[in-house]
């Protein structure tokens, strides 16, 4: 399956990223969106629709899932990703299935493709809390 991504620079920091489904704003500079924080983002859609067609699998239904995410870079060229944190915050998972959660939640970062390129070169950690 072949992604296709076009981004368009303004000027020297500001630009348009477009895709079939959509565009949205790019920048170097704090006015939009940074190249990682959009790698970050589609982290957490890779892991999410991975993690649910698992917990589908299961019979598994959850309310609200929030991925927040930090990434630590590494000092020396190239920059690239050194740690990842995940902490996933769940809304409305029966107590007992919150084991089955967890090993699906384990199973979608073995098995998201964004998280499998990332560990090539990264640690991911991935934190789970239940709320009421």
């Amino acid at each position: 399956m072949a992604i296709n991504v076009k981004t368009t620079f303004q000027n020297e920091t500001e630009g348009i990223v477009e895709t079939r489904n959509g565009e949205g704003a790019i920048s170097f500079t704090g006015k939009a969106l940074a190249p990682y924080e959009y790698f970050m983002g589609g982290f957490a859609g890779c892991l999410h629709a991975t993690f649910l067609g698992i917990l589908k699998k299961k019979n598994i239904s959850l309310g609200e899932v929030t991925y927040d995410i930090t990434a630590v870079k590494r000092e020396e060229v190239p920059t690239t990703l050194k740690e990842v944190t995940v902490q996933v915050s769940i809304v409305g998972a029966k107590e007992e299935k919150q084991k089955q959660i967890i090993k699906s939640m384990d199973l979608a970062e073995k098995y998201c493709s964004i998280s499998a390129t990332i560990q090539m070169i990264a640690n991911i950690d991935i934190q789970i809390a239940f709320l009421d």
